[in-house]
């Protein structure tokens, strides 16, 4: 999913804020495969790479306060499918925020 979500992100309302956090499982997977995803961007320089944590933990904070964790398992099935949903569209968004606050821009 988080592969699917950083492209978005990359290319690219803040919706009301939900009401529970991500299982400690969710967030596990959401930041390890953001993290991967983001290390595997192609010319990403040695400080974007060394970013990647940072920024990907960010857009799991960012994401627990706009996806419960049922949006969650239903954008994590979406993007098995190669999809987005809207909650998704929404936290690629935050993105570039993340990345530049990890970057000390």
């Amino acid at each position: 999913m988080i592969r699917w979500l950083f492209a978005a992100a990359l290319l690219s309302a803040i919706a009301p804020p939900a009401s529970a956090e991500w299982t400690k499982n969710q967030r596990v997977r959401f930041v390890g495969s953001c993290i991967e995803g983001c290390q595997a961007t192609p010319n990403l320089s040695g400080p974007g790479k060394a970013a990647c944590p940072t920024a990907c933990n960010c857009l799991a904070d960012q994401g627990e306060k706009t996806m419960t964790p049922a949006d969650f398992e239903e954008a994590d099935k979406a993007a098995a499918k190669d999809k987005m949903t809207p909650k998704m569209d929404e936290l690629a968004k935050h993105f570039p925020a993340c990345a530049r606050q990890a970057l000390g821009k």
